[in-house]
């Protein structure tokens, strides 16, 4: 059993991050950083309204798709005020470590109007989506976010 603890340590986890909300890139910052900081390495993907807040620095903006717009603000003021690094900074620290790897998807690239120069400045590769299946299908976890 502890064989497959060790083994299952070294796989990558996969994070299709595709959402803009605040709280989905916490989310997705949030489970890298762990991932890494327990000694596994990440594949964060980044599609459509994800990727354009990643590129265009907007990750820590409080967007939320809570029902209400009273229960997002109460959320946000829960999360900032309990000393939480925002999702740029945990992400930032993921990347630290040196097993977190950003991926953006080339098509969403275009579909959000983003330049390529701009978006390969952010992240660690521009990939298609052959690319992107291989990854999911190398980790043995997959999260869609």
């Amino acid at each position: 059993m502890a064989e497959n603890k060790s083994k299952a340590s070294v796989q990558p986890l996969v994070i299709f991050a595709h959402s803009d909300g605040f709280d989905r890139l916490y989310q997705t910052a949030s489970i890298a950083l762990t991932a890494a900081v327990s000694g596994r390495p990440v594949a964060v993907v980044l599609f459509f309204w994800a990727l354009r807040a990643v590129v265009k620095g907007k990750m820590d903006e409080f967007v939320f798709a809570a029902a209400s717009e009273e229960a997002a603000q109460e959320a946000g003021k829960k999360i900032t005020t309990r000393n939480n690094p925002p999702p740029s900074e945990m992400l930032r620290m993921a990347r630290e470590t040196g097993r977190v790897r950003l991926y953006a998807c080339s098509a969403s690239i275009q579909y959000m109007g983003l330049e390529l120069e701009e978006t390969a400045k952010v992240v660690d590769e521009v990939v298609g989506l052959s690319t992107i299946l291989r990854l999911s299908l190398d980790g043995p976890e997959t999260i869609y976010i």
